[in-house]
């Protein structure tokens, strides 16, 4: 196929597409889809509530937060192969040390390393180095690679569900860690190049820029544009864009680490795990088409897409005793979960460009985690106060609403920001 070339070759940066799909479908879904699996069977053990087993999710996004910034300064500048390696290594460790836990002190100390481990894991770097490698069809590429987590998750969460009920879940913490290692360090090491002038490649599309100062190539800046960090925190429109990613991870992380306890408290065990496994069918066709539609259609139609999508899905959940919408919920939101992952890396590289992108995305996906700190133990303590999640799904219908229009706003006013840049320096 066309789009699998360059120059009539085989283009390498799909290979690194491929590692990326396997980092993420072992690694994200162990870490995010996954974990909802041990609520249940960790606090029934050990005797404490959801709301303090949830805390071990707000300490590992609230240490990747503080790395992110510099996490994102070293992938791009320095030896990347080496640092993702470590950190896949650090991380597999520290979720097998799970299982050694007695008490939840050890399971938040063993959740600090962690999360320092995953910020340069998973999809940081994936991101990073698939964005050096494509100019046309990033969404594409970074949304294929994304998809991987709801692939191994749909793979890995029945298989988890078995090793739990036969084995115990510090059995499964073991199983899962040595998965990691053996799946995703060979990636790290041989396929995941860092840029494609490495191999004496171009990026992917590259050859297609004008290198003229035409009517076209003036256009062509306005649409990639080149912003550095520091430019951009000058700029209300990039906090804009801040609060909306922000307040869409709050939901996406948020509710996903509740999913398969509601599911589990409205239905029987059967019925919650198909709804759970529909749901994770969803989310890899889900991830590749919002890639397609970012290219094919631009950032702004992409994310008012993908916002309604997801607010509809929760607007399913207020109505749990219903099997018929909670197949409906679950297509819906296979689709809408896709904007944790997908959005903040395509629209920061849509809006800000791909020179500056490690630096930029590093700081965007601090408050990828912020949302996410804050969020699990928000949606776990409605639940224990409330005994339910019906006041948590109105919440999230909220902030997705906000978030659209932030998101909208920023990309909007960035553009402005652009061509009065180029009016400028012409």
């Amino acid at each position: 196929m066309k789009i699998l070339q360059q120059q009539g070759k085989w283009f390498y940066g799909w290979w690194v597409v491929i590692g990326g799909i396997l980092i993420m479908a072992v690694m994200h879904s162990l870490l995010t889809t996954c974990w909802g699996l041990y609520v249940k069977p960790v606090t029934a053990d050990m005797g404490f509530s959801r709301g303090a087993f949830a805390l071990c999710s707000t300490i590992i996004s609230g240490v990747t937060v503080f790395l992110s910034p510099y996490m994102g300064k070293w992938l791009a500048k320095k030896n990347t192969r080496l640092i993702h390696s470590i950190c896949i290594i650090g991380m597999a460790l520290s979720y097998a040390a799970f299982s050694l836990a007695t008490s939840i002190t050890h399971f938040y100390i063993i959740a600090f390393f962690m999360g320092a481990f995953s910020c340069g894991a998973v999809a940081l770097p994936v991101s990073i180095i698939i964005t050096n490698w494509f100019v046309k069809k990033r969404g594409l590429a970074i949304s294929l690679a994304l998809a991987g987590s709801g692939f191994g998750g749909a793979v890995i969460s029945p298989i988890m569900t078995q090793v739990m009920q036969g084995y115990g879940w510090r059995e499964s913490f073991v199983v899962f860690g040595i998965l990691m290692v053996v799946v995703s360090l060979p990636m790290a090491l041989f396929v995941m190049k860092k840029t494609p002038e490495s191999m004496g490649l171009k990026p992917y599309g590259s050859e297609d820029a004008p290198a003229a100062k035409t009517e076209k190539a003036v256009k062509l800046s306005v649409d990639t544009p080149d912003i550095s960090l520091e430019e951009a925190k000058k700029q209300g429109f990039f906090w804009a864009y801040i609060f909306g990613i922000f307040a869409l991870c709050f939901v996406g992380f948020g509710s996903l680490s509740q999913l398969a306890a509601y599911l589990a408290d409205a239905h029987d065990p059967v019925f919650a795990a198909a709804m759970l496994s529909l749901f994770l069918i969803v989310v890899t066709p889900g991830k590749i088409s919002l890639g397609w539609v970012y290219d094919k259609f631009g950032t702004r139609l992409g994310t008012a897409y993908i916002c309604i999508i997801f607010i509809l899905s929760f607007v399913c959940m207020l109505y749990p005793e219903s099997k018929p919408l909670m197949y409906v919920m679950a297509v819906l939101y296979g689709l809408g979960i896709c904007s944790g992952t997908v959005c903040p890396p395509v629209i920061t590289a849509a809006m800000f460009g791909s020179k500056h992108y490690g630096e930029i995305y590093g700081f965007v996906n601090l408050f990828v985690y912020v949302g996410a700190a804050l969020s699990v133990p928000a949606i776990a303590l409605v639940y224990d106060q409330t005994g339910s999640y019906y006041m948590a799904w109105l919440l999230c219908i909220a902030l997705c609403a906000v978030s659209l229009v932030a998101l909208l706003y920023s990309d909007r006013q960035c553009r402005v920001f652009m061509s009065k840049r180029l009016r400028e320096t012409a």
